[in-house]
């Protein structure tokens, strides 16, 4: 059985299974199945309970959107 990543607060990760949008990990909680749930807020004040199999790391390719201005370079 393949373990899931355990993100740590402040990382940068993307949402791929629900915004594809660049986001910070600001909570984790492990829920009642023994499994950790993960709080990722965004820039513009929203944030989102997610699952670890909806994140991955955030790289240059995102849309960093409203965290940083993206470079066309």
């Amino acid at each position: 059985m393949e373990t899931e990543r355990r993100w740590d607060v402040g990382e940068m990760v993307v949402v791929h299974a629900l915004n594809d949008l660049v986001g910070e990990v600001t909570k984790r909680s492990l829920n009642g199945d023994g499994v950790y749930d993960y709080m990722v807020d965004y820039e513009d004040g929203a944030c989102e309970w997610c699952e670890a199999s909806d994140l991955r790391e955030a790289n240059e390719l995102d849309f960093w959107g409203l965290t940083r201005s993206r470079s066309c370079y």
